[in-house]
């Protein structure tokens, strides 16, 4: 056996072999809670008495200590050549940890200080992640938004000190840090942790390498711990898209330890598992629930490249990584099964995988059938927000993912459907009735950073308006009907339409316009614009890209296509009608691959808005060619739209 190998096989030691470390935590002794009964029994006992930490801190710690020897993060530099990985043991990291709070401590960060961080998919920003929050409270940020963009949310939340990645061929975040200070004058000290510079240090700043001044403090205590309370805000997150300057959202200590906890305990996750941490680590569900459980179960997260999904070989190497290490979970996003699905060779005949979750968007039925045919595991949905500091909603362990269920809300978080009435009111639906969703969890965030965007979103009694449309069966199962919110999600990112509306407005050609989501089979949804022109000669549609380059700080956010209208439909009081240029979207989306797939003339759509229940499509095939019924269903079987194919005599 290799050193690696054996580095390895320590990671996936049993409870018993834990024993050898301290005692496993009791509030990791999990029980079957496959129905709503079984969770209101579990409920039974008050969720303090469950003996959760307070301080994330205090819950990596007392999971380290679990087996300290075991490897807590596997990095992969490079995934075409396995022998690259890089390990570090539970007790590595938590030393890390340790000196990254003392460092930050030491650089005068105190309790309500932030500190921003450009993450990556590395150990380094993890420590001063982590660091950060035990410190004072930590501002994680998405490296790929634009430096100007960058620049108003660090100066938002006033960080004094920006840790940044210091790039790499993957994810090179270095090149805008001269930029991004240019709109942060906020910014006192600037620290790159790990990767390659690929730039200069930016001057006016004080600049620290990390991994240099972490050797300069101690690493097995805290030099002065404070008292951190399971409301005490740990983090700050950007939300609400990923255009525009984004809502910050304060999330709790509390929150982030809950919804960790929480969805480990419903899918019974054990001492040890070993995760595919390949989902940023910007965004609650790549810290809270792919990153935070694995360090407070004593398991090994596996982080291949610097950019997750993103990085290259990713895809194309999943299953060597898989069995190489032994990879017992993954989250996957709806767009990364079904580019797994394509690679059917690629699968192997037996795998170590036993539990594959995916979130932030709608997952197809074709896909989900066919991941399950391929690989023998069902992929389980899940919900969250950042404001509930992660996913809430879960298919518990012991219950069969069925698609487009979300599940059910995980142990102490309550769910409720309701519509709203007009004098502000909200009355609860019934069963199977689609309203608006409602929950009420101890992960609740602390509010948002500008208080005056806190209206309408913590209602009454703890309740949290999501903003999204839902239906609650009798069995307590979730299912998301919609969206009472435009907002596109490309590839996970949450895209606000409006400020692209905005720049297609200042367009003098440009008279009316409306941006909104059309099925995509590799990013799930992109934008696409509809626009009316003013009198005069034709819109040269390249100019008016071109002129978007220059406005949208968001290169996602972009419109994928361009279409030319008489005019935009409209309710009688003037009201662009969005559902029908959604509709007119999907057709366009379902012409497109259904004429790539050689069928152009030989079939039939029929299109239908159902509110809040989304888009129905039919498409009726011309003849009862079951190679051509085939071609149809294998053209559409990454889009996420509900539909149906059928041939002509059905």
């Amino acid at each position: 056996m290799t050193n690696a190998q054996s580095a390895i096989h320590k990671a996936h030691r049993t409870t018993t072999h834990a024993a050898a470390g301290a005692p496993i935590p009791p509030y990791w002794v999990t029980q079957d809670l496959s129905s709503r009964a079984k969770i209101k029994q579990y409920e039974q006992t008050p969720l303090p008495e469950r003996g959760l930490p307070t301080s994330v801190y205090e819950f990596i710690r007392t999971g380290a200590m679990i087996d300290p020897e075991a490897i807590a993060f596997t990095y992969l530099p490079d995934v075409r050549d396995l022998t690259t990985a890089e390990h570090l043991t539970h007790r590595q990291v938590l030393r890390r940890i340790t000196q990254a709070t003392n460092l930050f401590h030491a650089l005068g960060v105190r309790a309500d200080d932030p500190v921003s961080i450009l993450t990556a998919n590395t150990p380094e920003p993890q420590f001063a992640l982590w660091g950060a929050q035990t410190a004072g409270i930590a501002n994680p940020l998405n490296w790929m938004l634009e430096p100007e963009l960058l620049g108003e949310l660090i100066t938002a939340t006033g960080s004094k000190i920006l840790v940044s990645f210091g790039g790499d061929a993957t994810t090179d975040v270095w090149p805008k840090l001269e930029a991004i200070l240019a709109h942060a004058p906020t910014v006192e000290t600037v620290i790159r942790a790990g990767g390659s510079r690929s730039g200069p240090v930016p001057a006016g700043v004080r600049f620290l390498d990390l991994v240099d001044e972490l050797d300069q403090h101690p690493g097995d205590e805290l030099i002065e711990p404070r008292r951190i309370e399971w409301d005490t805000v740990g983090a700050i997150f950007g939300t609400g898209g990923t255009t525009g300057t984004p809502k910050l959202a304060r999330v709790t200590h509390g929150g982030q330890i809950y919804a960790s906890w929480a969805s480990a305990v419903a899918h019974r996750v054990p001492v040890g598992s070993v995760r595919f941490c390949a989902s940023p680590t910007f965004h609650v569900h790549g810290i809270a629930v792919t990153q935070l459980t694995g360090l407070a179960l004593g398991g090994t997260g596996i982080f291949p490249t610097s950019g997750g999904w993103r990085g290259p070989g990713v895809i194309d190497n999943f299953w060597p990584m898989v069995q190489r290490f032994s990879v017992t979970s993954v989250p996957l996003l709806p767009t990364i099964a079904n580019r797994l699905v394509q690679r059917p060779a690629d699968i192997p005949a037996h795998h170590t995988l036993d539990r594959v979750t995916s979130g932030s968007a709608p997952l197809s039925m074709e896909v989900a059938d066919r991941f399950r045919a391929l690989t023998g595991v069902s992929i389980a949905e899940g919900y969250g927000l950042t404001e509930t500091s992660g996913a809430v909603v879960g298919c518990p362990r012991g219950v069969q993912p069925r698609p487009g269920i979300i599940g059910m809300p995980v142990p102490y978080t309550d769910a409720k459907i309701v519509q709203q009435n007009t004098n502000g009111t909200y009355t609860e639906c019934g069963t199977g009735e689609p309203g608006i969703l409602l929950l009420r969890t101890p992960g609740l965030f602390a509010g948002y950073l500008d208080a005056r965007q806190n209206d309408g979103v913590v209602l009454a009694d703890g309740w949290l308006n999501t903003g999204d449309l839902a239906c609650i069966d009798s069995d307590g199962f979730l299912r998301i009907t919609g969206r009472a919110k435009d907002v596109i999600i490309r590839g996970g990112h949450n895209i606000d339409p409006a400020p692209v509306e905005e720049a297609l407005f200042e367009h003098p050609r440009v008279a009316e316009a409306s941006v909104v989501a059309m099925p995509d089979p590799d990013a799930g949804e992109v934008p696409v614009a509809y626009v009316v022109v003013t009198d005069g000669a034709p819109l040269d549609v390249e100019d008016l890209a071109s002129h978007l380059r220059t406005r949208v700080r968001e290169r996602a956010a972009q419109p994928k296509q361009f279409f030319v209208l008489d005019e935009l439909p409209k309710s009688p009081v003037g009201k662009i009608l969005k559902n029908r240029l959604r509709v007119d979207a999907v057709e366009r989306a379902f012409t497109r691959l259904l004429d790539v797939a050689e069928l152009h003339g030989r079939y039939e759509l029929h299109s239908q808005d159902q509110g809040a229940a989304g888009i129905d499509v039919v498409v009726r095939l011309r003849g009862d060619d079951p190679a051509m019924l085939d071609r149809a269903r294998n053209a559409l079987s990454s889009v996420t739209v509900r539909h149906r194919v059928h041939s002509a005599t059905r």
